[in-house]
């Protein structure tokens, strides 16, 4: 399907919407309207497809989204929306791809407060209370940042290596599991997850084998980091900045 077909079948969508959503509140549904254009809308500024989308489309798009803070119902429409677009044009639904759904999950980890994942505000507060001068801080900072965007929990930051992330035109990839996810630049320099991992690795002078490592009292990159060693890195961090992590 061209781009033109697509953007036709694409404005058809917006009068359907409010057409097929009965179980929804009239305002819910002109919501998840408004949230299928702003969708539509984002995808055309990049030059992607809305429709079908890609999962890193779909992916870059909940991104963005959280970075402007948005709240967790306006996400919810947003991919009621998408999925909705979807499976009323017959198309599979991105939101069932794997990478979608392991930060779904990861989202729904983090609102009940389970398995220890940081939300946004933790994650602030975190990076507002560490420092940039020890070869840690750097450290730190990249575990933080990759394990939040990521949803990744500790046993997954302690297996990825150099080599899993790649550059892409978005940021960075992480090629661990299956399909690559995408990690895009942040909105500001200490919250960029691809300049915190990018400094880290250069100032580590790490090209490849593990990412997340020790370091020794001389400020020296040692052995790869446990889950358990990760774990300890986060709930350290998050205690000097006032938060009990479980």
């Amino acid at each position: 399907m061209d781009h033109t077909q697509a953007t036709r079948r694409s404005a058809e969508l917006h009068c359907l919407l409010d057409a097929v959503l009965p179980e929804l509140t009239e305002s819910t549904r002109r919501q998840v309207s408004a949230r299928w254009r702003r969708f539509t809308a984002w995808c055309a500024a990049r030059g992607s497809l809305a429709l079908p989308a890609r999962p890193r489309a779909v992916l870059l798009h909940l991104f963005a989204l959280e970075r402007e803070r948005a709240a967790p119902e306006a996400i919810d429409e947003a991919l009621c929306a998408i999925r909705t677009a979807h499976d009323l044009m017959h198309h599979a639904s991105p939101i069932d791809s794997a990478i979608v759904r392991r930060w779904l999950e990861g989202r729904e980890r983090t609102s009940t407060r389970e398995d220890g994942l940081l939300d946004p505000a933790q994650v602030r507060r975190i990076l507002r209370a560490m420092g940039d001068v020890q070869l840690a801080d750097v450290r730190d900072r990249a575990l933080v940042l990759l394990g939040y965007v990521g949803r990744l929990q500790p046993a997954d930051l302690a297996v990825v290596d150099v080599d899993d992330l790649v550059l892409a035109e978005a940021g960075l990839e992480l090629r661990l599991r299956g399909q690559p996810m995408p990690i895009p630049f942040g909105r500001s320099e200490r919250t960029c997850p691809v300049r915190a991992l990018t400094t880290w690795t250069s100032r580590a002078r790490l090209v490849t084998g593990p990412l997340f490592v020790a370091i020794d009292a001389q400020d020296r990159p040692g052995e790869r980091l446990s889950g358990e060693a990760v774990a300890a890195v986060v709930r350290d961090r998050a205690r000097r900045a006032g938060i009990t992590v479980t």
